[in-house]
């Protein structure tokens, strides 16, 4: 199929060539080219010249030989058929004479016109040999001259260029010197690069005086550079540390105490951050990060100088001069700062001599407000120091992180001995050590933000605290001893509820039924009347502890994160000393001039000192400032304290024994009276008398221990004593009748007992805890069996007594001698007591036992039992 398109295309492109005009013919083709095709005509740009109308109709024929890939089948073919249709032309041209004589007629003309043509040619070829001799002899000439005017002009070019560097190092001199002049001296700097390197580069060779003048005065500009430089950061010194130290100090004060110590308060008392401080990492983290931005250093303090500086020498290869010249300078500046303490001084003396040494160089009159201008100060250098130092990166202190805090640290080596000095002798009131320690916690607070060391200055903070603490106990042991003066030495009586109330919250009271509340009204508050065992001195004494440790609590509330243990050691031995050095040291130098009566409530008070001590040690514990649970506090004021209510009550003994042993001096016995007395006798009554007043009215509030145990004591004596009069003091015969009267007097002091404690068993009441009411029926039976226990131990006291008058009464040695009824009746009157008992009540040894005497003693003394019997009767014994 392709070959039948093929041989059709083929075929139409013979029609047309065959109907084309070829009268003109521009060039024919040899053998050879006819066998090469269509890639002939193009290797040699030859072509017929087809009219229009043939070639478009050419065109379609060759675009369908194109697209169908058989162009080169279609060329061959045509040539093939130009062959077979002109293969007869050359014979019929030579057969037509016309045609011939046309060829020849034109072969002539043809050589004709080419002698023409050569002829021409060679003209033409003459005349172009002399315009091109001219032309070249023209071009080497205006060669020539090019070159000429191009070596002028690059040496133009070279001297313009010259010039206008010559025109740059006198620009640059010019403004070097200009900027010299306005203190932009770092530029300066680099005009002065810039003119020596334009010179090394381009005029080193050149012979130009003035060059050489210039550059001649680039060291002196740059020493001039170097001066100035140097100048400009002294004179920053000066306005900078003159001018700004205290204000921007202060600036800093204020914001830390006006704007972030009120902040901190607020978020403490609303997120209940009471155990944390101001200025540890939580109060740190709570900041307003917008409000700090206000003390931007960059602004308060301006650097300029010094990075023009340091970029000046570090161009210059001279930054170690320029570290020396800065700390000769900056030495200077620092003692001027620190003036009139001197920072290079030997501290050979001790801290106590450094600090009136220190002292004296401030003067007498150096008040508080100088004080606290003149550490502001330190503290704006500080500031100054750290911020210059930061911001050059340490190069001017050697790249040293420590050089920077050289100042800070001997500063306050140095100050130290001169602010503990001033601590000790200036300030000593209650708020002026307040307004310090306030003073002195922010301070500390900005200086630890500036990480310069506050160790020193935290031992100058607990100094201050230490006297705070001391200043309270004096308060405490002042108040304490007018308190003590003024006591009443009463139980305390209160007639108000509310007041009753507030002092049982004031007080520490015992626990159990140990308590001896008087309560009176209880129902109506117009009639209310409570008596509290102790005196006013204990409720106003416990105010006064609480409000000192609340003080010291206080104190060291906003402040004072370090050394906690510390801390709880001077809370701890304050609360101690005022328990010890004043509450014990005042009631004990009291002993020595107080009636019974005070020493007694003296006794009542201690007891509840005690307690209020105990009570007091789990307080430290539960809210000691290390905030460590697991501390256990005993003061050892507990122990004191004891001590000297033990030593009280044996003062109160030896009082009560004294007095009785005055009672007892009056005491005598008739033991030769004849007569039977109906009532004891006056000093026996003035004995009773005191006892019961002693132990009702002025011990009544003892606690029931302390009372018993000298109810006993008193008892015991009593009977110890007569017992020995009975024994060893009389005389060696007694009457019947001086026996009953003894034991009518000894009968009398035992029915003592009764009246202290009465054997219906009721006893005041007693409430134990702050709520007003009736005791409990189990508390009431107790007190009821212990009060019966107590009557028969001190009825017990008597019974030695007792069994030695009834043996008086019936002195029968043979009933005595027999076991039975000596173990029953006298089991504790020994064998030589009662043979001397015996000997005292028979008649005298010279009258002899059968004698008439004899009998009327016996029968003396049987009249006298039936009165015994009947004095019995009238004292209620049987």
């Amino acid at each position: 199929m392709e070959s039948n398109a093929q041989n059709q295309t083929s075929a139409e492109l013979q029609k047309i060539l065959l109907s084309t005009d070829l009268s003109f013919l521009k060039s024919t083709f040899d053998e050879e080219d006819r066998k090469k095709g269509a890639s002939v005509v193009q290797d040699y740009e030859e072509e017929l010249d087809l009219d229009e109308h043939t070639m478009n109709r050419w065109t379609p024929l060759l675009r369908t030989a194109i697209e169908s890939d058989t162009l080169q089948a279609v060329v061959d073919d045509l040539y093939n058929s130009v062959e077979d249709n002109f293969e007869n032309l050359e014979t019929h041209i030579l057969q037509d004479s016309q045609l011939s004589d046309n060829l020849t007629a034109s072969v002539n003309q043809i050589g004709a016109i080419k002698e023409i043509i050569e002829e021409s040619l060679l003209r033409e070829t003459a005349d172009l040999q002399v315009q091109l001799t001219q032309t070249t002899n023209d071009v080497i000439s205006r060669k020539q001259s090019y070159i000429n005017n191009k070596k002028t002009s690059t040496k133009i070019s070279e001297c313009i260029i010259l010039i206008s560097k010559i025109l740059q190092i006198l620009e640059l001199s010019n403004k070097c010197q200009d900027l010299i002049q306005d203190g932009s001296y770092y530029k300066a700097l680099q005009s002065l690069s810039s003119l020596e390197t334009i010179y090394l580069q381009d005029f080193k060779n050149y012979n130009f005086d003035f060059l050489k003048t210039i550059y001649a005065s680039i060291p002196i500009l740059k020493s001039k550079i170097k001066d100035e430089s140097l100048n400009l950061i002294k004179s920053s010194f000066s306005s900078n540390l003159e001018r700004k130290l205290l204000s921007v100090s202060t600036k800093f004060f204020d914001f830390y105490n006006e704007t972030l110590l009120p902040d901190w308060r607020n978020s403490k008392n609303e997120m209940k951050l009471g155990a944390f401080k101001f200025n540890s990492p939580v109060e740190i983290s709570l900041r307003d990060t917008e409000k700090e931005r206000t003390l931007d250093l960059s602004t308060l303090f301006p650097l300029d100088e010094f990075y023009d500086c340091i970029l000046i020498f570090q161009n210059l290869k001279e930054i170690d001069y320029l570290c020396n010249e800065f700390k000769i300078e900056y030495d200077f500046r620092i003692s001027k700062v620190a003036y009139p303490l001197d920072l290079k001084g030997h501290n050979s003396a001790t801290s106590t001599d450094q600090g009136s040494k220190i002292a004296a160089s401030f003067g007498d009159e150096f008040s508080s407000s100088e004080l606290k201008d003149y550490m502001l100060k330190i503290l704006g250098f500080v500031i100054y120091d750290k911020h210059l130092n930061k911001s050059t990166e340490y190069l001017l202190s050697y790249k040293s992180l420590s050089t920077s805090e050289n100042f800070w640290d001997l500063f306050i080596v140095r100050f130290s001995p001169f602010l503990e000095y001033y601590i000790k002798k200036t300030v000593n009131s209650e708020e002026d050590l307040i307004e310090f320690k306030d003073f002195l916690g922010v301070y500390i607070a900005v200086l630890e933000n500036l990480n310069a060391g506050v160790e020193q200055i935290n031992k100058i903070h607990m100094l201050v605290f230490r006297k705070y603490a001391a200043l309270l106990f004096q308060i405490f042991d002042a108040e304490f001893t007018s308190l003590l003066e003024d006591d009443d030495f009463m139980p305390l009586t209160v007639n108000d509820q509310a007041l009753y109330q507030k002092v049982l919250k004031i007080c520490w009271l015992k626990d159990g039924g140990s308590e001896k509340i008087q309560i009176e009204g209880a129902e109506s508050p117009e009639g209310f009347l409570a008596t509290l065992p102790f005196s006013p001195l204990y409720p106003m004494s416990c105010t006064l502890v609480k409000k000192t440790h609340n003080n010291l609590i206080t104190f060291l509330s906003e402040f004072y994160q370090y050394n906690l243990s510390e801390l709880n050691q001077i809370v701890v031995q304050t609360i101690d000393d005022i328990f010890t050095r004043t509450v014990n040291s005042r009631i004990k130098s009291k002993l020595d001039t107080t009636s019974r009566e005070e020493m007694a409530q003296l006794l009542i008070n201690l007891d509840y000192f005690i307690i209020a001590v105990k009570e007091f040690s789990q307080i430290l514990s539960r809210e000691n400032t290390t905030l460590n649970p697991d501390v256990e506090l005993t003061l050892s004021s507990i122990k004191v304290l004891t001590d000297l209510r033990n030593f009280t009550e044996t003062k109160l003994i030896e009082l009560i024994d004294s007095k009785i042993s005055d009672l007892l001096e009056f005491v005598e016995f008739e033991w030769s009276s004849t007569q039977v007395e109906r009532e004891p006798s006056f000093s026996i009554k003035d004995i009773a008398q005191f006892l019961e007043m002693m132990f009702t009215s002025t011990l009544v509030n003892l606690p029931d221990s302390v009372k018993t145990l000298l109810i006993f004591r008193e008892f015991d004596v009593l009977t110890g004593r007569f017992l020995d009069v009975l024994l060893h003091f009389s005389p060696p015969v007694l009457t019947p009748q001086s026996v009953l009267n003894f034991e009518l007097n000894m009968s009398f002091l035992e029915g003592i007992i009764s009246k202290l404690f009465p054997s219906d068993g009721s006893l005041p009441s007693s409430p134990t805890s702050p709520n007003i009411g009736a005791p409990l029926s189990a508390e009431s039976a107790r007190a009821s069996n212990l009060t019966d226990n107590t009557r028969r131990s001190l009825y017990s006291t008597f019974t030695d007594l007792r069994q030695h008058i009834e043996f008086l009464k019936s002195p029968d040695i043979t009933e005595y001698n027999d076991p039975s009824i000596r173990m029953r009746k006298f089991p504790r009157i020994k064998p030589e007591v009662a043979q001397m008992l015996h000997n005292k009540m028979i008649s005298p040894v010279s009258a002899g036992p059968d004698s008439a005497n004899s009998s009327s003693v016996d029968q003396s003394f049987a009249d006298s039992i039936g009165s015994h019997k009947r004095l019995a009767k009238f004292f209620n014994r049987a």
